[in-house]
């Protein structure tokens, strides 16, 4: 078969270290050269832009490389996702110019970012699986050159300093081809859509783009879990599908699945013809109230009775307002919590399928993950992700054994708050509003890091203003608009962090039924000592001084904040994590705005 001669679609490879920063510049001037360099590329080709991202932010603050062994837990393989689908958004904003002017040639341009190590078998890898025509190398991997021509058998050419590209004399032999194992790779890939077109200019753009989610190996979804996680309010998770037939060359030897992202459909709404490749779909609007389909949550019954050993009282987790909770572990080893509804629950079908929907759109690291659901005559069953490590409220208050250290306690708060945050202000559609922040609803993985579960009581916010609903929730944490006349806003959530604050803070429960009733509560005991900065009485006792007094002092003054009783004067859970992260500035503004007499 004949390759770069025009008649049969070739892909070109521009590969990169997508862990070090690219620029729109840079992009635009190594594909200008592709285009004027004669040879490489012909009307109906593709270029994608390959990046290997060897090394991603660990949840609790770190760096750390990419490899199977160190992301087994779901929360290390969701920052992976997290990080690569970042990478990917970035990538493709930056290419949509160049994708303008390759559609003239008729060329088509697209986005693969792959986790894994080491950098140089990601890299021959894809060059393999790709059939790649022409393989780009990017400068900073002019040092394993050699190396590279060894093992590749298509034509390759470097990026200089000046962004010319110089063609090499390709060393490829067969005794030199390596073979690796694929599940120590998870891609995804995106093509680039050309920049919006419309007639007017206050006119919205369609957003439609389509993921490619290559665990590369159907072996590695224990490993990499298919779940992602999108900051923006114009993107959401809709289905996943089989993958449309493509007249391009497929990946060879690669299991893909799709997950089709799309915007509400805005009407008269101008496409170029060449990339309208993607049927639309229904999703949850506000505005026109299109719902999403939710068959590929749903499990069966016998699924979960199987998981749960039956319901076995000795998989039982826990009880609650709602119901029961059982852990267990579908077939494919997935380790699940069964939440099953209590016949004589008041939460009715149509609470249950709205809750569902919440937590379908509420995808973030520091959120508990709604794996599906399971319906069966009167008995609902939500199924969330298992977390290993028990609850805030365990660690805090039941664990006698170990005490919770103060660096744990202060990587909790800022977890917890960027959960709110995404929730209040990140969500797609509407603010969600938890109703009921408490320890014993923040879960724990191995590595401390919090997640924010039992979402019972969360409802969607239709608007900027407030809302009033029956009285729910949990005694100690309820802010007086809400105790006193059901009124529910966001910063009904920040009146309650404030209380989860104070708790990690001094290790005390918000309501002691072992003290007497006389007893003042945990806010009208903390509010006067972090007026006086009396803060080491405020501290846990079993602390000793093991904590960082600055630490200390930002997670006072935020708790401050949240617990002032008119919403209002609340902050934000933007601004909360602003504070809690030390951004002095920040204080200053807010201290201005919030206590005018308190000052820095």
């Amino acid at each position: 078969m004949e390759i770069g001669n025009g008649e049969t679609p070739s892909r070109i490879l521009i590969v990169c270290d997508s862990t070090k920063d690219r620029s729109i510049h840079e992009f635009s001037k190594v594909i200008r050269q592709i285009r004027m360099c004669g040879g490489i590329v012909h009307p109906g080709d593709t270029i994608r832009v390959f990046g290997v991202l060897h090394k991603v932010l660990h949840p609790m603050g770190y760096l750390m490389g990419v490899a199977p062994e160190n992301f087994l837990g779901a929360t290390h393989a969701r920052a992976v996702e997290e990080e690569v689908l970042k990478k990917v958004d970035m990538y493709v904003g930056m290419l949509q110019y160049s994708a303008e002017q390759c559609e003239r040639d008729r060329v088509d341009i697209e986005v693969k970012i792959t986790a894994g190590t080491p950098l140089r078998k990601a890299i021959i890898n894809e060059v393999a699986t790709s059939n790649a025509a022409w393989v780009i190398f990017d400068r900073p991997l002019r040092k394993e050159l050699r190396y590279y021509l060894k093992h590749i058998p298509c034509k390759a050419a470097l990026v200089l300093d000046n962004f010319s590209l110089q063609i090499l004399e390709n060393e490829y032999s067969n005794k030199e081809t390596e073979h690796f194992d694929n599940k120590q790779f998870y891609s995804l890939s995106k093509p680039v859509p050309l920049p919006p077109v419309s007639d007017n200019e206050n006119e919205q753009p369609v957003n439609t783009t389509n993921y490619h989610i290559s665990p590369e190996s159907s072996d590695t979804a224990s490993i990499w879990p298919l779940s992602f996680s999108s900051n923006s309010k114009e993107e959401s998770i809709v289905s996943h599908s089989e993958s449309q037939p493509n007249p391009k060359k497929e990946d060879s030897g690669n299991t893909r699945q799709i997950m089709e992202y799309y915007a509400p459909i805005i009407s008269n709404q101008k496409r170029r013809p060449s990339r309208n490749r993607y049927s639309d779909v229904h999703v949850l609007c506000v505005t026109c109230g299109l719902n999403t389909e939710l068959d590929s949550m749903r499990y069966s019954y016998p699924e979960i009775q199987l998981a749960t050993n039956n319901f076995s009282p000795d998989n039982l987790l826990g009880e609650g307002g709602y119901g029961f909770v059982y852990k267990g572990e579908l077939k494919d080893g997935q380790r699940i919590a069964a939440k099953v509804r209590k016949e004589s629950s008041t939460q009715g079908f149509s609470e249950f399928h709205s809750e569902i929907f919440v937590l379908n759109f509420a995808r973030h690291k520091n959120i508990v993950m709604l794996l599906g659901y399971c319906c069966k005559e009167n008995l609902n069953i939500l199924v969330y992700e298992y977390i290993c490590n028990k609850s805030l409220e365990w660690h805090l208050f039941d664990n006698t054994n170990k005490v919770l250290e103060w660096n744990q306690r202060h990587a909790i708060a800022i977890g917890t708050a960027k959960g709110l945050r995404f929730l209040h202000e990140e969500c797609r559609g509407s603010p969600i509003v938890h109703r009921d922040m408490r320890p014993s609803n923040i879960l724990l993985t191995c590595d401390f890091v919090p997640m924010l579960g039992d979402f019972g009581l969360a409802r969607w916010k239709t608007d900027e203003g407030e809302i009033q609903t029956r009285i729910l929730g949990t005694l100690g944490y309820l802010a007086p608009e809400y105790a006193e006349n059901g009124i529910v806003s966001v910063r009904t959530d920040v009146y309650s962090f404030g209380v989860v604050l104070i708790q990690l803070i001094s290790g005390r429960k918000a309501v002691d039924s072992k003290k007497e009733d006389q007893q003042p509560s945990l806010r009208q005991w903390a509010l006067p000592l972090i007026e006086r900065l009396a803060l080491h009485e405020l501290i846990d006792p079993r602390l000793g001084e093991t904590y960082n007094t600055y630490e200390l002092y930002s997670m006072a003054k935020t708790a401050y904040l949240c617990l002032q009783t008119e919403p209002e004067r609340r902050p934000s859970m933007a601004d909360v994590l602003h504070l809690l992260e030390g951004e002095i500035d920040h204080f200053s503004h807010l201290t201005e705005q919030f206590i005018p007499h308190y000052s820095m």
